[in-house]
Formats: structure tokens, sequence, C-alpha cells
């Protein structure tokens, strides 16, 4: 039986894409592609001005820094979240927690632990075929 990775993410409006990765050659790098792929078609190119990075919500700002560090399925604290993302973003970790919360509660984080080694990651659905 091969693995099946499946991969959801939401565009800026509002539309949910869905992918899934099946076969015996699976591995991490394909994942990442994938990932870079999602950035692409959520219009989320490197070259962003200033100025259109401001339109965008602060929760999806959080939201693609945890992608590009987490992406990988690595379990991350709100405490390693704010030391990456304060420069870029110069939100308070209170603003960060609750912005984890929320992606929680959208279902596209896992929650682990808790306080104060509770751990997050990307929800990532694996289905059996």
């Amino acid at each position: 039986m091969s693995p099946k990775i499946k991969i959801e993410d939401y565009l800026n409006s509002g539309e949910k894409i869905s992918i899934v990765l099946e076969g015996n050659e699976v591995s991490k790098e394909k994942v990442l592609q994938l990932l870079d792929m999602l950035k692409i078609i959520g219009g989320k190119i490197e070259d962003e001005s200033k100025e259109e990075r401001r339109i965008r919500s602060n929760k999806e700002e959080v939201w693609d820094i945890i992608k590009e560090f987490f992406g990988d399925g690595t379990w991350f604290s709100i405490k390693d979240l704010y030391n990456i993302s304060k420069d870029r973003l110069g939100l308070k970790i209170t603003s960060i927690s609750t912005y984890i919360s929320r992606l929680v509660n959208e279902g596209r984080l896992v929650k682990k632990g808790r306080k104060p080694y509770t751990r997050y990651r990307v929800k990532v659905i694996y289905v059996k075929g």
C-alpha cells in the first residue's frame, strides 16, 4: 500500500485548495514543492512590495511564516514563531498566540501538550488508500 498525503490550504479569496500526493516515492522534497506551488497559486510572490503586504491580514502573514519555517510538519511553540516573526511583522507575543488559536480552530494547525509546553504543527492529513 503506497502512502497518501493530503494538503489543504485557503486562498485569500476564501477558496479552499486540496492536493493529494500518493505513491511509493513520496518525499519531503515533493511535499515542500507542493507548498511552494500553493504560494504561487495564492499569488504570494517573493517580490511583494511592503505596500502589497500591508493589505493582507496579520493572520495570513502569520500563516505564511508558519508554512515557510514549519511547513514540513515540524512542531513549534508560540515563542518559536514569535522569535522568527517579530522583526517581520512587529506583533506582540499575545497577538501571535491569538492568531495561532484561530488557526487551530480553523483546522490548519494541530495542537499538543499543555502550557507552558504546548506545541503546534501544520495539519497534514494522511489517508490510507
